[in-house]
């Protein structure tokens, strides 16, 4: 008897007048952070020009105030940057010239990237022979056999605020046609 007294319960509890949903809401949804792939290589393009310019900078001055790099860069990039330009520092030299580049171009763009990082790769020619590294007296401290231009694959993170691009990673490129 329990048994049929629980069934019925059961039954009836099947067919009481269904209850007021609850609203939930929906989530979010986020903006991309770009709005085309042209958007990308534009902030990608002027992450790595600000990058550039500002190493250069600072190489030019003898690595005086290398803390200027971390704006531009993230991730264990803006420590190796830090300590080559403290190098020059201690070691009294400074560079010449201006860096170059060409054949900028998106190689992957993941805008869900777990925290933003490694949201873009991007693969460039790095120029640097209008450069060079010298001593006080103007000698230079470079190789003669360096290579003046080097294909580079670049990885790019978002900075914590989510809106601007930063070089988090420069690796030398082996594959063929970015130079």
């Amino acid at each position: 008897m329990a048994a049929c007294v629980g069934s019925l319960l059961l039954g009836a509890a099947g067919c009481t007048a269904p209850s007021t949903p609850t609203p939930t809401s929906n989530p979010p949804t986020v903006a991309p952070i770009f709005a085309s792939d042209e958007e990308a290589l534009a902030a990608a393009t002027e992450a790595y020009t600000n990058y550039v310019e500002t190493a250069d900078l600072i190489i030019t001055e003898g690595g005086i105030d290398p803390e200027r790099i971390v704006q531009y860069t993230s991730g264990d990039l803006a420590e190796t940057e830090m300590q080559s330009y403290r190098s020059l520092q201690q070691q009294g030299l400074h560079g010449t010239g201006k860096s170059a580049y060409s054949n900028f171009a998106v190689q992957a763009f993941t805008p869900d990237a777990p925290d933003g990082e490694g949201i873009l790769t991007a693969y460039v020619c790095s120029d640097v022979s209008g450069t060079d590294i010298v001593d006080a007296e103007g000698r230079s401290t470079l190789a003669a056999e360096r290579h003046p231009r080097t294909p580079f694959l670049i990885v790019f993170d978002l900075n914590s605020e989510g809106n601007r691009l930063l070089v988090s990673a420069a690796n030398v490129w082996d594959g063929a046609g970015v130079c």
